[in-house]
């Protein structure tokens, strides 16, 4: 089993999503925030589901490709929970994943910016 750090988020932010306004400008319709969202590699996505009243459904599928001593390798890891949106700002807190917190910010071209807080989202799959 092989666990997310910060590198795969911080790859995320990058990879997935360059950010483009300011946060909590605008509010987010449901069909703005329904959808998939895939990595610039399209390994990697992000599904979101507007359940109203200020809830998101979220679930993640993540992949971190890396090079090792031994040869090509990659972490993968998937969580899924609800989220709370406010304005152009949505939470996730997996609650298998310790002391994660993952921020969404609904971009107004039809993008998602990515931002992970804690030491580590301790999201675990087989490898």
């Amino acid at each position: 089993m092989c666990r997310f750090f910060v590198v795969l988020l911080a790859l995320l932010v990058s990879a997935f999503f360059a950010p483009t306004a300011t946060a909590g400008e605008r509010s987010v319709t449901a069909a703005e925030a329904n959808g998939t969202y895939r990595d610039v590699e399209g390994k990697s996505e992000i599904k979101i589901l507007a359940l109203g009243h200020g809830k998101l459904k979220v679930q993640l599928a993540l992949v971190y490709e890396y090079q090792s001593g031994g040869g090509p390798m990659a972490n993968l890891g998937d969580a899924s929970s609800k989220a709370t949106i406010e304005n152009d700002i949505a939470v996730f807190v997996p609650k298998e994943a310790g002391d994660c917190k993952i921020t969404m910010t609904f971009l107004s071209n039809g993008r998602l910016k990515v931002e992970q807080q804690g030491e580590e989202c301790d999201l675990q799959s087989a490898v």
